[in-house]
């Protein structure tokens, strides 16, 4: 038989032990939300850089790259570079456009951060491999057809790409037929340029051009948006050099492309990024600066007007007292320099960097991606500086 005393004291030990499981638990359950907490702050730093805007993410950029021909998103995705400028298509092809899987590869970097991917967009000038060209636009010499006796025709000097013959810088040496103009083309267009075969002048101000660019679900900035690139990169911005002496306002026109070019960008993708390059002197137009989120360079230390010679100390002044209206706006100052001489890149690359700029070193052709070029102790900071032993190239 059980005492009352026996139950009394089983029935304390009951509760006891059921007050201490309750208290355990308790504890247990009290821990799994800093257990949580923990376990995200451990995670790689990546996933917040995954949920950063475009905008934030290009305020980390301390690299970048810029191919236009031959590229292979693959290749670009094994690279460590921040950023990249490429073309929207395989080698200018627009019916091969890439496809937003390509896009996206780009965007991951081989140690999970975040790679911005912008689209190159030329606006000063026409493309006669893009969408919108009409061969019916230009008339070629041929025995039959010889020069019309009113056109004056543009010299296009060869050297091309074997898969698309435009969509490569000329070079002297091997002569095309002369053509010009035909009576079918449009008013924006102009003559072909004499450097570039296959890219020819236009009226940027022009309605009519400017609906091809962008505004439209088919325009060129929407086609791009729409295959997931970070943003775009506009060529020929200082294409406004060649059109003032006819056109007084050709440097505000530009400008006024711009902001609503960018407007229209970020209607179609909100927090697209918007980068020009060259015609640095439009950044004295607030206007300008506020539309844009950096600005790219060609030539700051060399190539200008001798390919491979220092540019002229003048020269490099001027264009960083334009820049500096950016860099005072907190906008990103991208540099390309086609050099390749190991003393001079790294005398270059050293300069660049004590100015804050973000430096890509390649070939004028941009048909093949350079590996980065690290600065080295003992780098001169001006392009006349020397410093031993280059960077190797990763083939």
């Amino acid at each position: 038989m059980i005492t009352p005393f026996r139950k009394t004291s089983k029935s304390r030990s009951v509760r006891t032990c059921t007050a201490w499981t309750v208290l355990v638990l308790a504890l247990i359950y009290a821990q799994l939300p800093m257990r949580a907490q923990a376990a995200e702050a451990a995670k790689p730093a990546t996933k917040a850089a995954s949920n950063q805007t475009p905008a934030q993410i290009l305020g980390g950029v301390r690299s970048w790259a810029y191919q236009l021909q031959h590229a292979d998103p693959q290749a670009i995705a094994r690279t460590p570079y921040d950023l990249v400028v490429i073309d929207y298509t395989r080698n200018g092809d627009p019916d091969l456009p890439l496809k937003p899987a390509d896009v996206q590869r780009m965007k991951k970097k081989p140690d999970g951060g975040r790679r911005l991917v912008l689209a190159y967009v030329s606006i000063g000038e026409a493309e006669d491999y893009r969408f919108y060209w009409n061969d019916e636009w230009v008339e070629t010499a041929t025995p039959d057809k010889p020069v019309a006796a009113t056109a004056t025709p543009v010299p296009a000097p060869g050297g091309a790409d074997a898969q698309n013959p435009s969509f490569a810088p000329s070079s002297a040496g091997v002569a095309k037929p002369d053509r010009w103009l035909s009576p079918k083309a449009p008013a924006w267009l102009g003559d072909e340029s004499e450097t570039w075969s296959g890219n020819f002048a236009v009226k940027y101000w022009d309605k009519d051009w400017q609906d091809l660019i962008f505004g439209k679900p088919d325009s060129f900035v929407e086609r791009v948006l729409a295959l997931g690139f970070d943003g775009i990169y506009l060529d020929r911005v200082d294409a406004y050099y060649e059109h003032i002496d006819e056109h007084p306002s050709a440097a505000e026109d530009m400008v006024e492309f711009v902001v609503r070019l960018a407007a229209a960008a970020r209607t179609a993708k909100p927090g697209a990024l918007v980068v020009p390059q060259n015609g640095e002197e439009l950044l004295t137009r607030p206007a300008y600066v506020a539309a844009i989120d950096a600005i790219a360079k060609e030539d700051l230390l060399f190539g200008s007007p001798t390919e491979g010679q220092p540019n002229s100390q003048a020269q490099i002044a001027n264009s960083l007292g334009w820049l500096s209206h950016a860099t005072v706006a907190g906008r990103p100052v991208m540099v390309i320099e086609y050099i390749d001489q190991p003393p001079q890149v790294e005398a270059a690359q050293a300069d660049l960097k004590q100015r804050g700029f973000i430096s890509y070193f390649g070939p004028r052709a941009l048909d093949k991606l350079m590996a980065p070029v690290a600065v080295k102790a003992g780098s001169g900071t001006s392009p006349e500086a020397s410093s031993p032993r280059p960077a190797q190239a990763k083939r």
